[in-house]
């Protein structure tokens, strides 16, 4: 824990710099899940990235559209070595090209998250970030309700334990 990774921070810092605002959250839930996160290795944190993926389509009861599936792909594409990184950073590009052109601001989130799902293989602390996202999702649907918040955080915390 504690290693350097961008312009001087440890991720701890940089993912705590508030880059993805929750409008609530649970710190210390948020900094156990990165803890954990600092254990994995890059393959646990994409099946990570591809559960929480199945996750935030479930909790939403999001339509599965081609671009999300190939999130997907590229990920186990990249696991299985079939694919480099590139692959991986154009799907993150098709997704949040998709959220800046979306009006719902839910439908939005949950492209946001799927663009870091799908960069994960390219940097594996994407899967994090899509985890911040997953909680603004939450946010969104459930204003004010600091219980789903940590409810969402828990089961974050599972999925990457069980990974």
């Amino acid at each position: 824990m504690g290693k350097i990774i961008k312009d001087g921070f440890t991720f701890m810092e940089y993912a705590n710099s508030r880059l993805i605002k929750a409008t609530d959250d649970i710190p210390a839930l948020k900094n156990e899940l990165i803890t954990i996160g600092e254990t994995k290795t890059h393959i646990q944190m994409s099946e990570y990235a591809l559960g929480l993926g199945k996750h935030i389509l479930s909790v939403t009861n999001f339509e599965r559209i081609k671009e999300i599936d190939e999130c997907f792909t590229v990920i186990k594409k990249w696991q299985n070595k079939e694919a480099g990184f590139q692959i991986a950073r154009d799907a993150a590009g098709v997704m949040n090209d998709l959220a800046r052109s979306e009006k719902d601001p839910l439908k939005a989130k949950v492209y946001r998250a799927f663009g870091q799902i799908a960069a994960t293989p390219h940097v594996r602390w994407h899967a994090l970030a899509a985890s911040d996202y997953a909680v603004v999702i939450i946010n969104l649907m459930f204003p004010k309700d600091i219980d789903k918040v940590k409810a969402e955080r828990e089961f974050q915390i599972s999925l990457l334990n069980s990974v």
